[in-house]
Parts: structure tokens; sequence; C-alpha cells
């Protein structure tokens, strides 16, 4: 019995890959920085109003 290579487990995974969702020129580790130091979600409700919430890392 052969072992799956990387390349024939990659272009099985690109297969079922839409289009639209091309990473190639994605760059990891971008948003890194400024995610360890927290973020902020906004949540906008139907009669107007906005909650936001703080997230501050783990550590």
């Amino acid at each position: 019995m052969k072992k799956a290579t990387p390349n024939s487990r990659r272009t099985s995974a690109n297969s079922d890959m839409l289009p639209e969702y091309d990473f190639s020129g994605g760059v990891r580790g971008k948003h890194y920085k400024a995610y360890r130091r927290g973020h902020t979600v906004k949540i906008h409700q139907a009669d107007g109003t906005v909650s936001i919430h703080y997230f501050k890392p783990e550590e």
C-alpha cells in the first residue's frame, strides 16, 4: 500500500476549494501583533443600539 504524498493530498484539497477562496497571496501572521493586544467587537442591534465588547488576550 502506498502512502499519500503531500502533493496528492494537496491536490484533493484544492479540488474541493472554490476559485473565489484563493489564499495564495495571503501573508501568515499579518495581524498577529494587533490581535495579541486585544480586540473590540461591535454588535449592531435591530433597535439601533450598539453593544461593544472588548476582549483581552488570555495569559
